[in-house]
């Protein structure tokens, strides 16, 4: 059974989720009136060590479907047992392709850097600041693009890259290469928060129905093999993750 943290731990998380959920009624009735905004969904993910039981951390999201078939996601990531936080924004195609990120990085000794990225056809373009002043550089990409941002939820959105449409009969088990710009925090020291390319490869293991603290999805299976992703169908929020032991998943969910 998953345990809850402490009621010392409990506060700060419950004014982020306040913050992330003030007004569900008016969120509602926001979502109704604006043209820009199909549809809202806010959450919880909680982060398990490999007992199952010890909860290291948790991230509070808020994910926007756009009229132009677009998505936001805004993540707040509390890890609480080592003391960092990571605030990330990152704004992906119909299909899940990176267009923009933003993301910050919070370590135990202070703020580490913030990092924006944009992605316009084959061309990255990245810009850090942070204690060691300014930094940008270019690259190019593939069409199958990624950005590992390190906040856990968008990890679904990266398993879903190019992979848009939720039944796809006869096609479990396909693997689907693609290209990860890989941000890298520095833990330790000075140095510019940046990322580089790295290939990867996921396998589309098929489409599952589970179970998880938050309710009942129907999911799309992804695996790298250490790495396992459970998408919600849709709107792909991540529902479960699994890596080296450790669980990430949905305790809370709220669509409107």
């Amino acid at each position: 059974m998953l345990a809850r943290r402490s009621v010392h731990r409990l506060a700060p998380a419950l004014l982020i989720a306040l913050c992330l959920s003030t007004g569900a009624s008016s969120i509602a009735n926001a979502a109704e009136s604006n043209a820009n905004i199909l549809r809202m969904a806010t959450g919880t993910h909680s982060f398990y060590e490999e007992d199952g039981e010890t909860l290291r951390g948790e991230e509070y999201f808020r994910m926007i479907a756009h009229g132009d078939g677009s998505r936001t996601m805004m993540v707040t990531k509390n890890m609480f047992s080592n003391d960092r936080q990571h605030n990330i924004t990152m704004r992906v195609d119909p299909a899940f392709r990176p267009i923009e990120s933003f993301s910050s990085y919070w370590y135990p000794s202070g703020f580490k850097g913030s990092l924006r990225v944009t992605v316009d056809g084959e061309t990255l373009h990245a810009t850090s600041w942070g204690p060691v002043g300014r930094t940008e550089h270019e690259v190019l990409v593939p069409h199958a693009l990624a950005i590992v941002t390190h906040g856990e939820g968008l990890n679904a959105w990266s398993a879903s890259v190019q992979d848009p449409v939720d039944t796809q009969p006869g096609v479990s088990g396909r693997d689907m290469p693609r290209t990860s710009y890989f941000i890298s925090p520095v833990k330790e020291g000075d140095g510019p928060v940046l990322g580089k390319l790295t290939p990867a490869t996921l396998t589309r293991v098929g489409e599952e129905t589970i179970t998880v603290p938050a309710g009942t999805f129907a999911t799309i299976h992804y695996s790298t093999g250490a790495l396992e992703i459970w998408a919600m169908k849709g709107d792909r929020v991540l529902v479960q993750q699994t890596f080296r032991g450790e669980t990430y998943v949905l305790t809370e969910y709220n669509a409107q």
